[in-house]
């Protein structure tokens, strides 16, 4: 019973900034160049709308017709996306890519 009387104060490590890499974009001599720079979480975050302008309400408040949207093409991502880079990638032009109906199998490290 040597635990009896000791304590269990946790020590949590300090919190730290989330930094994101971001793209930045400029013309140099009539080239543009992309460069990758790290850009406080916090910053990007403001950027952000507002969570209550995506509201059905707030939406429909615009103005403009809203559709549903066929569920078939969320069918599987993973297989049109490959499909479509198979076809990108093959010698012959497709005439049409079709999303395929298989089973919704993603993709494992």
């Amino acid at each position: 019973m040597a635990f009896r009387n000791c304590s269990f104060n946790p020590s949590f490590p300090r919190s730290c900034k989330v930094m994101d890499d971001v793209i930045k974009r400029d013309i140099v001599d009539g080239v543009e160049v992309e460069t990758v720079v790290q850009v406080d979480a916090s910053e990007i975050a403001e950027t952000f709308p507002d969570v209550d302008d995506y509201k059905l309400s707030a939406l429909m408040a615009t103005g403009q017709p809203l559709s549903a949207v066929d569920p078939a093409i969320f069918s599987n991502p993973y297989v049109d996306a490959e499909n479509i880079l198979d076809a990108s990638l093959s010698s012959v032009e497709p005439t049409d890519v079709e999303p395929t109906n298989e089973p919704n199998v993603e993709p494992t490290n």
